[in-house]
């Protein structure tokens, strides 16, 4: 049997439930079933959703709420969803405690460390104006833009391996005070946190899209890989 991997889909125009199709392609390719986990589940729901499925993938999509780390949100965070930030929260806390491993991108990655109680840069150009371009303009979100250290030793570079490689960038929040237990697995030049992992790493989340980027660079398959073959191992 072919591991079940949740993805969580937040609610659009109340109409409709939704999730890229390139996380889901992404899954499909690496030998995993796509679950799509929609955020009106409560908690007792939610429990029952993690129990169902072997991984959680948690996608890109709007900001975090700034309140979630004890902050006041900036002018340039517009766009805030408090039912997926809710949703996710509870999904990355059961799937922790019922030891499902968590593939995590760009808000993703964000909402993982807020979850177990890191900060983030609410919004890189205005807070850290020295910082290098981290949201490309450019018509196909595969093309190529920054490049990315991945550090040795880590679970990231056992899947991707180590030194730079060149990624896409589509973010303008990024992690800012560690959460602790967690480990810095990436970073751009500019010293801004690109991934991040637990000890064992079980839990991993990147800033840049792997997804949009996997079928034209077969190299980011290799995460999606990675992670599909640690849900399958599981008990």
């Amino acid at each position: 049997m072919k591991p079940l991997i949740g993805i969580t889909a937040c609610l659009e125009e109340e109409k409709s439930y939704k999730t890229g199709s390139s996380y889901v392609k992404a899954v499909l390719r690496a030998g995993g079933v796509p679950v799509l986990l929609p955020c009106a589940a409560g908690p007792e729901a939610c429990k029952q959703l993690v129990n169902t499925v072997d991984g959680i993938l948690i996608p890109g999509g709007v900001d975090s709420a700034p309140q979630l780390f004890g902050e006041e949100p900036l002018p340039q965070v517009s766009c805030m969803d408090g039912d997926l930030d809710r949703f996710e929260l509870e999904l990355i806390h059961r799937a922790t405690d019922m030891g499902k491993p968590i593939l995590a991108i760009c808000r993703g990655c964000q909402i993982i460390n807020i979850a177990f109680g890191g900060t983030l840069y609410q919004d890189i150009p205005s807070q850290l104006p020295e910082a290098q371009g981290h949201y490309q303009q450019t018509a196909s979100r595969s093309e190529p833009y920054h490049m990315v250290s991945i550090l040795p030793k880590t679970a990231l570079a056992a899947a991707l391996g180590e030194g730079e490689l060149v990624t896409n960038s589509f973010h303008h929040q990024a992690v800012k005070r560690l959460a602790e237990g967690f480990r810095v697995c990436a970073r751009t030049r500019d010293g801004i946190i690109e991934g991040i992992e637990n000890s064992d790493g079980s839990i991993l989340g990147v800033q840049w899209h792997p997804e949009c980027m996997e079928e034209r660079f077969p190299r980011f398959q290799r995460l999606f890989c990675a992670f599909i073959e640690r849900a399958a191992k599981r008990p």
